[in-house]
């Protein structure tokens, strides 16, 4: 019987939200698109499958160990995708800021390994059930294994030398550094056979380098309640998200500070109108929170 999936045939629905485009069906990219629908115009009309595939039931409750890993960081298991996109900034086993190598064929060839550290799946509805001589919930986490495998990053195509795979381009294209559609369901079965669970991150709130506002693609943009025109900072872009820079009259939900004060007046008075686009462009904005440093 054939498993039919939504977005993303591995391991878990919650990995895409929202309406996200993303790539059409191309047939280049048939081996890595997760869309296998040729004539889909409409997100709503993505799908794939997994031909004669059971679905591994999950835990009733997922509380349990995880051993987290990133996977460009683990093991090279095939050498012959490290540098995919062919530029001259993807993998440098010497520095800190590229590629190194990792990938899921590594994975697999390290499950033994995993499995033996003790990373199986015991009684998942009293997982420290073994374990009555301990007193606390804290002492029972720290003893008991892991019992299931958590890939941190996405899994989607992100820029060439993005190795913490924190900034998707595309989300239902893989990642080719990683593997393909194929050796991530071969991945996913190995893990299951073992008695593991696995979860992949859901990584959609951090984006690529993309994008600019015009005027300031290499120094810091000033904030601005008016925004700023933002602009395709080269022929790659997102399916998904569509600028805008018409400005429209529109009403602004409350803010407070970072005192916990309603702002006032004095500011919202200045927020009368957005751009129409997916994006907000007032400024670049931190991803932290910004500390003024004590003397």
């Amino acid at each position: 019987m054939a498993s039919t999936f939504r977005f993303f045939p591995l391991v878990i629905v919650t990995l895409f939200a929202g309406l996200a485009r993303s790539l059409p069906y191309f047939p280049e990219h048939e081996a890595y698109n997760l869309n296998q629908n040729k004539s889909a115009t409409n997100p709503l009309e993505y799908w794939g499958e997994w031909p004669d595939h059971q679905f591994h039931p999950s835990p009733e409750n997922w509380r349990m160990p995880f051993y987290s890993l990133f996977l460009d960081r683990f093991v090279n298991g095939d050498p012959s995708n490290d540098n995919s996109n062919g530029t001259a900034f993807e993998v440098d086993m010497l520095s800190t800021q590229l590629r190194v190598g990792g990938d899921i064929a590594g994975l697999v060839d390290t499950l033994d390994y995993l499995q033996g550290m003790g990373i199986k799946v015991g009684d998942l509805q009293r997982p420290h059930s073994n374990m009555k001589a301990l007193t606390t919930h804290h002492d029972a986490l720290t003893l008991t294994p892991p019992q299931a495998l958590y890939i941190s990053g996405s899994p989607f195509i992100n820029q060439p030398w993005s190795a913490d795979s924190f900034s998707p381009l595309d989300l239902t294209l893989l990642d080719s550094h990683f593997g393909n559609i194929a050796e991530w369901r071969r991945a996913i079965d190995e893990i299951h056979k073992r008695g593991m669970y696995v979860v992949l991150e859901n990584t959609m709130s951090t984006m690529g380098d993309l994008i600019g506002f015009e005027g300031y693609l290499n120094t810091t943009t000033p904030f601005s309640f008016k925004e700023h025109n933002a602009i395709w900072k080269s022929p790659r872009r997102y399916w998904d998200f569509p600028l805008g820079d018409d400005s429209v009259e529109c009403k602004y939900p409350r803010f407070w500070d970072e005192h916990g004060v309603l702002v006032g007046d004095d500011v919202m008075s200045q927020m009368t109108t957005c751009r129409t686009s997916d994006f907000d462009q007032v400024s670049r904005c931190s991803c932290f929170p910004t500390t003024t440093p004590h003397p």
